[in-house]
């Protein structure tokens, strides 16, 4: 079933750059030196991402979360780009065990690639693969103390988002949804995004 799903994301992607008419052309046939190739590619990049900020409290612990999340696209026509992304996230977790207090950290990474589409210069949609690495904190009441275990696992998100732009930069806001989420888990197969953007 899962291979099932891997499938259809990537039938999906494929779909969606074949049907653009424009992707694959050639913009020049003519052949120019080294230089000003270069110099074309760096101006068909966009680069964007987001920080997530997060505090957490209740009677017996307490979280607080710094993420980074970096992305870069190439546009292989006006609309339609695609490209890396990587995240990067820390989370600070105290949690008060009787007389003393606990504190252990955990590090998430994720690394992947994305496609967008714009439609009419602000609304665009989203698709994206990923390859993660969540590290999870709890309380051993065998050992009495906080610790962590490590995951390994993988995201394949769908979604639309709106970008509003402010000459060459822009803030973005977006919804996606995990095909491949964990079924076994509470956790929602949404995720909302905030960042911003330039020269998108």
């Amino acid at each position: 079933m899962m291979k099932i799903k891997y499938f259809l994301v990537f039938i999906f992607l494929g779909v969606l750059v074949c049907t653009n008419p424009l992707v694959g052309q050639n913009y020049n046939t003519k052949k120019k030196a080294p230089t000003k190739e270069s110099t074309k590619f760096t101006e068909k990049l966009w680069y964007g991402g987001g920080v997530n900020l997060g505090f957490g409290a209740d009677e017996f612990t307490s979280v607080f979360s710094l993420g980074l999340s970096p992305m870069v696209g190439y546009k292989f026509t006006p609309d339609f780009s695609m490209g890396p992304r990587v995240g990067f996230s820390f989370s600070n977790y105290r949690f008060k065990n009787q007389s003393k207090i606990d504190k252990i950290a955990t590090f998430d990474l994720a690394g992947g690639v994305f496609a967008r589409y714009k439609f009419f210069n602000v609304v665009f949609a989203h698709v994206e693969f990923d390859l993660t690495r969540n590290q999870y904190a709890y309380y051993n009441n065998l050992t009495r103390q906080l610790e962590k275990i490590s995951q390994n696992g993988q995201d394949a998100f769908v979604g639309l988002g709106y970008n509003s732009g402010m000459g060459s930069f822009g803030t973005e806001l977006y919804i996606l949804y995990n095909l491949i989420a964990d079924q076994n888990t509470i956790s929602q197969p949404f995720e909302f995004r905030f960042g911003i953007t330039y020269k998108f």
